[in-house]
């Protein structure tokens, strides 16, 4: 069953409020060799991004609740 347009227009409101783009530039043969690797995961460039980056924060509040335990 197609998207009404006003369900669209809910899902762009969403979409503006509680998402954003992060954007990067990289040297040619880093984007080549990132979407190769990307591939032989089976996976997307754009999911593996955002495992990274979600990774990333995990470890990061760990170690902010760590500092915060600590008092620092």
């Amino acid at each position: 069953m197609p998207v009404s347009e006003k369900q669209k227009g809910y899902s762009r409101k969403w979409d503006k409020d509680n998402m954003r783009t992060i954007a990067t530039r990289v040297r040619s043969n880093i984007a080549d060799d990132f979407k190769k690797y990307c591939e032989e995961k089976g996976t997307s460039c754009t999911s593996e991004v955002k495992r990274l980056i979600e990774a990333a924060l995990e470890e990061w509040y760990k170690e902010k609740a760590e500092r915060e335990k600590q008092g620092k």
